[in-house]
């Protein structure tokens, strides 16, 4: 089976399909709204520079403990959005409502920012270019080898064994 069948490979390309210009328009702003929304504040919080948010002394290791890896991992479904993955797309439109949902009431340049790029990404992966997109890309959770049908494995788990 080849990488691509599996979900790697270039990003925005599914063999011959290309990622449409909406859905890696939406993963640049998913990317972006990591940096400025997730690691901007940690860099200026931990850097002592106020950027109009105050966070007590002591939330500032909790701050960089959760918002680290946070945005890595924004950055990490980002990248499976332009494989196609529909799951990433699910799990990103969740984190848009949360992040809008959890937005401060008294936005500073930077959160208004960070959350302008979020809802931006949020909406551009669900336009009807992106939605042809991800009904292309049909990935089982766990492929099944095309080829070897009679393969002990095969059997057990026709036979309704456990395997």
């Amino acid at each position: 089976m080849s990488d691509q069948h599996l979900g790697f490979g270039e990003p925005g390309n599914i063999g011959s399909v290309r990622a449409p210009a909406a859905v890696r328009l939406s993963a640049a702003c998913w990317v972006a709204s990591a940096v400025v929304a997730g690691m901007m504040p940690v860099i200026l919080e931990v850097a002592g520079i106020d950027f109009g948010q105050s966070i007590p002394d002591w939330a500032v290791p909790y701050l960089v403990a959760f918002a680290v890896p946070l945005t890595a991992l924004q950055v990490l479904v980002a990248q499976h959005l332009l494989h196609g993955a529909r799951w990433a797309r699910i799990l990103l439109t969740v984190a848009a409502a949360l992040s809008a949902l959890g937005a401060p009431v008294d936005l500073t340049a930077l959160i208004l920012a960070g959350l302008l790029l979020t809802l931006a990404g949020a909406t551009l992966m669900w336009l009807p270019a992106a939605n042809r997109f991800f009904l292309l890309r049909r990935v089982p959770a766990c492929p099944v080898p095309v080829s070897g049908a009679d393969t002990p494995l095969h059997n057990t788990a026709l036979k309704g064994e456990l395997l």
